[in-house]
């Protein structure tokens, strides 16, 4: 770093440090004097626990309203995959099973006409019940512990805290 360099850092450094706060209610562009604030400047902390619980209350809500949604979805898609499951069952009843007659060739199913519905309609319910089944479950255990979580915190900022840090009278209260 060369002197020049040095100096003017130096010197921008004190003229910062000399000169006095400035924020944007400062800044007027009528010329007016402005009225200087109060040296001491006291302020109560809100209400912050019923505020808070509000807050906590329609958090509880609204995932009371997803486990609700979830458990749904749960229900439906194993209905779905238990239909599925009558129906791929019915249509494997109408096939029948034809041995090869080479040792190259695999089995056969020839079935019906109901089979020929059935199978392929039932299985595709049975796959996407599966599929929803996970899905659903996943999502309905991640919304009960999201719903557990939060009543916990209910549970805990009712029965009080132990030691809090009590702004207006500056000290620590029970």
């Amino acid at each position: 770093m060369s002197k020049e360099s040095f100096a003017a850092i130096l010197i921008l450094a004190v003229v910062l440090c000399t000169a006095g706060p400035v924020s944007a209610q400062q800044s007027q562009t009528t010329g007016a004097p402005e009225a200087s604030p109060p040296a001491s400047v006291v302020t109560t902390a809100p209400n912050q626990p019923s505020s808070q619980e509000g807050w906590m209350q329609y958090d509880l809500e609204e995932a009371r309203e997803r486990t609700r949604r979830t458990r749904i979805a749960l229900i439906s898609t194993s209905a779905a995959f238990a239909l599925g499951a009558i129906l791929t069952g019915v249509g494997f009843s109408q096939c029948t099973r034809v041995q090869a007659t080479s040792t190259t060739n695999y089995d056969e199913l020839v079935c019906n006409t109901a089979g020929d519905v059935l199978l392929p309609l039932g299985g595709t319910l049975t796959f996407l019940g599966f599929v929803g089944v996970l899905t659903s479950g996943i999502m309905f255990g991640k919304a009960n512990r999201k719903k557990r979580e939060i009543e916990r915190d209910i549970r805990r900022g009712q029965y009080g805290r132990r030691l809090q840090w009590d702004a207006p009278s500056g000290g620590l209260v029970f």
